[in-house]
């Protein structure tokens, strides 16, 4: 069997399992583990969970850790492009070749898991193969009952806690104790959260007699990545890293050289550079209106917008779109997108000049042609694809 067919068929299989959804509990992924010979055990690991930042702040971590020496797996999701993109040793994706390997192993265990178990399963396997030193785990969704959250860390690493995925995590104080769910007893904690959040994390944290450091301002420091909401995402990654012990010297070095695609991303295009930020919940439109506005604050602005239907759009479409801004909708590839005649709806009623496009090529070419400064944002689904076709060279817009 050729690697391709190999790889896609792992894909299949993948794809197969997103229909099932999400099932709370561990009983599934400590069982893969199990019979794995718990792989996850073989290296140190840090886990990271938040409302926005978290990929972030892993991949600003991870930098900092390869940086200072060390072999770093990193674990992330969602994808933007590729499967591979979430699986990393030291910056590089995984093969083809080697993600079908390790998935297909993980489906011959002969466990029925979810989708993300098997990715949680498959990375924790594929870095003890490698001779990690250390695992940068983020977390897929929430913390208490995520597949990630059967390890034990160095560190743990709360980004922020706001309002998202509310049909599965609830209100603000439910989420807060989710996510605070990934502390574990006596391991340090390092939080930018802040308000009813904050508190949760401060009383689980000390029952757990687990030390905590609070995060309230952000770094001024040199970052290989865009947007003001960076600074404070480094600010976070430097407390931890200093908790872990490592120098300055070799933190401020890494974050001068971390890159972590589709977040304030700027690329040149012929009809001039498109800002792409996978901003798809109230907090994540908060963070990239405030750096629009610093960074361009003049001049219209020309969108490529579309979310899921599950995400609070209403607020969304309040806080990043201006009166004088153009608007072209187009959906995510995703059976949760949410419609373009909503979306449209929404827009025309707060007085917004907006379009709505289907077709995704055509959705990019009726943007790119348009004047104004150019954003493709919304769901990571969205931004992926757009980038794609962005960085296509043999595209024809």
């Amino acid at each position: 069997m050729s690697n391709v067919a190999t790889y896609n068929e792992a894909l299949n299989y993948l794809n197969d399992l997103i229909v099932f959804g999400i099932k709370h509990g561990l009983e599934r992924i400590n069982l893969l583990l199990e019979k794995l010979s718990r792989p996850q055990n073989s290296y140190d690991t840090i886990h990271v969970t938040g409302t926005n930042g978290k990929g972030s702040v892993c991949a600003m971590l991870a930098e900092i850790l390869k940086t200072s020496g060390k072999k770093v797996g990193l674990f992330t999701s969602p994808h933007l492009e590729s499967y591979c993109e979430r699986i990393k040793i030291n910056g590089e994706n995984i093969s083809e070749e080697d993600f079908a390997q390790v998935i297909l192993k993980i489906k011959n265990l002969g466990v029925s898991a979810t989708h993300f178990e098997v990715l949680t399963a498959a990375a924790f396997d594929y870095f003890a193969s490698r001779g990690v030193d250390i695992a940068v785990i983020e977390v897929g969704l929430g913390g208490t009952w995520d597949s990630t959250n059967v390890i034990t860390p160095k560190i743990s690493v709360i980004t922020n806690v706001a309002l998202d995925h509310e049909n599965i995590l609830g209100d603000l104080k439910s989420i807060a104790i989710n996510k605070a769910g990934i502390i574990k007893p006596k391991i340090p904690v390092v939080t930018g959260a802040q308000g009813e959040p904050l508190k949760i994390i401060r009383a689980v944290a000390e029952k757990n007699n687990s030390p905590l450091y609070e995060v309230t301002t952000p770094a001024e420091v040199k970052i290989n990545l865009r947007g003001e909401f960076q600074k404070f995402n480094a600010a976070i990654a430097i407390q931890a890293a200093r908790v872990l012990g490592i120098d300055d010297a070799e933190i401020f070095a890494g974050l001068e050289k971390v890159s972590w695609a589709g977040r304030f991303e700027i690329i040149p295009t012929k009809f001039g550079d498109v800002v792409i930020d996978g901003a798809h919940n109230p907090d994540g439109a908060t963070a990239l209106r405030k750096s629009l506005d610093k960074n361009f604050p003049e001049g219209k602005r020309v969108w490529l917008f579309g979310v899921l239907a599950d995400k609070n759009f209403n607020e969304m479409i309040k806080i990043l779109f201006r009166a004088e801004d153009f608007v072209i909708i187009t959906p995510p590839k995703s059976e949760r997108a949410a419609s373009t005649k909503i979306l449209g709806a929404v827009l025309k009623n707060r007085g917004i000049n907006c379009i709505g496009v289907e077709n995704l090529a055509e959705a990019v070419k009726t943007f790119l042609k348009s004047d104004g400064m150019k954003i493709a944002a919304g769901s990571l689904y969205l931004i992926g694809e757009v980038r794609k076709k962005l960085l296509d060279k043999g595209q024809d817009f």
